[in-house]
């Protein structure tokens, strides 16, 4: 008896450090993302299928989890965002980026910073498939993975490949 009783606090414990991580944007000021051309209209899609709960970050028994589907969700918003914010519109045909992220992990780091990585595929309409792989260090495990997604976006709009298929 004694022992299940231990055994029922040991599995409940073991869950009680990990929360929710909820990926929100973390905004681009003005500048990182260059002007760029778009000719005709753009729209960003969410390639990311699986939901399924994962780790995002694990440290000293508190852990953060998440999906891919809104962590990717989050990246469109954003790169919609910074299309309609720094793309400079121009007569052409339709354009599309179908985004999926693969992965998104934070480390902690010694003398209070996090690291954190991210991998994504970014399908342009044309069918070329680029993939990114995304390094973030910040003080704080939050802005961390937000701002993991925002240099995502950052990275895919800089990209000499994306800017030239946009303004093709």
């Amino acid at each position: 008896m004694r022992s299940a009783l231990v055994a029922v606090c040991l599995a409940v414990l073991s869950g009680c450090g990990t929360m929710d991580f909820k990926p929100a944007e973390y905004p681009l000021r003005d500048g990182l993302v260059p002007p760029f051309n778009v000719a005709g209209t753009a729209s960003v899609s969410n390639a990311q299928p699986a939901d399924a709960q994962f780790i995002v970050y694990s440290y000293g028994g508190s852990q953060l989890a998440s999906n891919l589907k809104a962590i990717t969700e989050v990246m469109v918003e954003q790169t919609r965002k910074e299309i309609a914010k720094n793309g400079r519109a121009g007569a052409g045909g339709q354009k599309s980026i179908a985004l999926k992220v693969n992965s998104l992990v934070s480390k902690y780091g010694m003398a209070l910073f996090w690291r954190s990585s991210m991998q994504f595929e970014a399908t342009l309409g044309n069918g070329q498939v680029l993939s990114f792989d995304v390094p973030h260090t910040s003080g704080s495990v939050h802005q961390n993975l937000n701002g993991n997604i925002a240099e995502g976006v950052m990275t895919l709009l800089r990209d000499d490949r994306v800017r030239a298929y946009l303004g093709s």
